[in-house]
């Protein structure tokens, strides 16, 4: 039972925690999905899924990795989880409000958590390779310590105050290798729906919305095995962003739609260079195979 709504807690954490949730007690024999009972008996277990981002979670690998955040003048994560044989912890900011990975009308909420992210991790100096499928389980004191601070849910918008001057380099970053974490999804989000939305009229003329569907989910796996090369989203990932915005544009464009997009585009550019050669992310790809 949560007993304070203001704070999060255990409680809450918990009531987090998928039904069927990944997890394992070594990753040497493989991770699973186990009815949420057994799996918060285990030493790792997902927390964020492949839909919602319920907190933002670093990994700090070095002796003092429990005190990280006070190092930087960061504010206090709701939980550590520090293993004591080597003083690495990992920390957990919640969020007052999840995002929703899987949404291609909002684009906008994913990015903005994909930089806080990028900056929380600069500042932690964080593990950049750490891929937030799986945390240290904060009910496992196998070879861990747990503190819960018991403190309120972040706003996105407050834990980006301790960020803003890196956004400007972030925003920079022209290398895709130096993209991670949630900048992944936002990529392929980005680069997949130009895509849709270029050839998603052709489909609605003549042909079905799984032919639709089917040729933009392999078009995603090209899309992420180059741009995501070192370190690649899962086959669920992708397949649940490319259902996101094969449904949307399916839904959403027509010939009317499109020549009022277009129009708008047209006016936001009147006095600009004219831009003649539109390719998308694929066309370039292309090119370079």
């Amino acid at each position: 039972m949560i007993l304070n709504q203001n704070i999060y807690n255990i409680e809450k954490y918990k009531s987090q925690i998928q039904e069927y949730a990944l997890c394992c007690d070594d990753f040497n024999d493989g991770v699973y999905r186990n009815p949420k009972e057994k799996a918060l008996l285990k030493k790792y277990i997902g927390f964020n899924n492949r839909s919602f981002v319920n907190g933002l979670v670093f990994d700090v690998d070095h002796e003092y990795g429990a005190i990280a955040w006070d190092l930087v003048g960061l504010p206090k994560p709701n939980i550590i989880i520090q293993n004591t044989n080597n003083g690495h912890a990992h920390l957990l900011y919640a969020l007052k409000s999840p995002v929703l990975k899987t949404d291609a009308a909002k684009i906008k909420p994913l990015k903005f958590a994909a930089y806080v992210q990028a900056g929380l991790t600069e500042r932690l100096k964080a593990d950049k390779a750490y891929a937030d499928i799986l945390m240290r389980n904060p009910l496992n004191k196998n070879e861990s310590r747990t503190i819960c601070n018991d403190i309120p849910e972040y706003d996105l918008d407050y834990l980006s105050d301790f960020v803003r001057e890196d956004f400007s380099t972030q925003n920079k970053k022209k290398n895709r290798s130096d993209i991670y974490g949630l900048g992944r999804n936002v990529n392929l989000f980005e680069d997949l729906r130009q895509i849709a939305y270029k050839d998603v009229l052709r489909y609605k003329s003549n042909k079905s919305y799984n032919e639709f569907f089917n040729d933009m989910f392999s078009k995603a796996i090209i899309l992420n095995n180059f741009s995501n090369a070192t370190d690649p989203l899962s086959h669920n990932e992708i397949k649940q962003i490319c259902q996101s915005i094969c449904k949307w544009t399916w839904m959403n464009f027509s010939k009317e739609k499109f020549s009022e997009i277009q129009s708008n585009r047209g006016m936001k550019n009147k006095g600009k260079k004219k831009i003649t050669n539109l390719k998308t992310k694929l066309d370039k790809i292309w090119e370079i195979l």
